[in-house]
């Protein structure tokens, strides 16, 4: 009976979509582009996050196959590894179970840090109430809690961004095909990915709850297309962005999505393998599978 009265005076709350026009149905060469200009302000911006002692946490949350971790690793990849971190858990221990928020709470980023979570907290809003790895008091218990906690982290100092990352399930499955037969990414499959994915409708209910219950004014929700990664990667870093007022901060960009003009044969690397001289069939070819790596 507690849990249910507790569950009726939860507020109602709703997501955001993050999309740039600018971004929709992005070529490969000119989303090499945007994104070299945008990973050039995420300098700038961590220069300013370290210099003012900043605390900045970013959760990257979404089902399996979504693009947490390679959008992790696309914002990071020229940062300064004095002053991010990345936090990926594995399997939580019993004690961590047992006090999930505390868990979390001392990961959060020091002065000075940027910090990005490749699933978090949220994990015992989504994964596990889904697969059953969490008890319903557990979960009840968190969704109950979990607001007034971000709060106080709020007030505390910490500049929280919470981007999900949206992925159809056509586009999910053909991630499981694609890793399932790559020699450098068949560890990133595995059976309990494919047991998520025939829970689909269950997740999907956590998800919309989570939407309903924990986007608030101080943390809002994010929610971010991933089944082009590219274009996935260019607006969860243009989201981080816009949300951080550091100084000569530049965000103009250029509209890039013109028709495809012919021109010499191209190169590319599709799952480590180097496909050269290129027509722009093949290209085209090659980038509908390159969107998902």
């Amino acid at each position: 009976m507690a849990s249910n009265n507790s569950s009726r005076i939860l507020p109602y709350t709703t997501a955001a979509v993050y999309e740039r026009p600018e971004f929709s149905g992005i070529e490969y060469s000119a989303y090499r582009a945007q994104l070299r200009r945008l990973r050039v302000q995420l300098l700038h911006m961590q220069e300013w996050i370290e210099d003012q002692g900043l605390r900045v946490a970013v959760v990257l949350e979404g089902r399996d196959a979504a693009g947490k971790g390679s959008t992790a690793a696309t914002m990071t990849r020229y940062l300064n590894p004095r002053s991010f971190r990345v936090i990926a858990q594995g399997v939580p221990s019993a004690r961590q179970m047992r006090n999930w928020l505390g868990t979390y709470h001392r990961l959060l980023p020091d002065p000075g840090q940027l910090t990005f979570f490749d699933r978090s907290w949220y994990s015992r809003a989504l994964v596990q109430p889904a697969m059953g790895y969490c008890t319903m008091r557990q979960y009840n218990y968190f969704m109950s809690n979990v607001n007034a906690w971000e709060e106080r982290v709020v007030d505390d100092g910490v500049i929280l961004f919470k981007i999900y990352l949206s992925v159809s399930r056509d586009a999910q499955d053909l991630r499981f095909q694609l890793r399932q037969h790559s020699d450098l990414k068949y560890w990133k499959y595995s059976v309990n990915d494919r047991r998520a994915a025939e829970r689909w409708h269950m997740f999907t209910y956590f998800k919309e709850r989570m939407f309903a219950v924990t986007s608030t004014d101080y943390a809002p929700w994010w929610v971010i297309d991933s089944d082009n990664k590219h274009q996935a990667r260019l607006n969860a870093i243009h989201c981080l962005l816009a949300g951080i007022g550091y100084p000569d901060r530049d965000l103009g960009l250029e509209d890039m999505s013109s028709p495809r003009r012919p021109g010499r044969p191209r190169n590319m690397i599709v799952d480590g393998v180097l496909f050269e001289n290129l027509n722009p069939e093949q290209v085209q070819i090659l980038e509908q599978i390159h969107m998902h790596e």
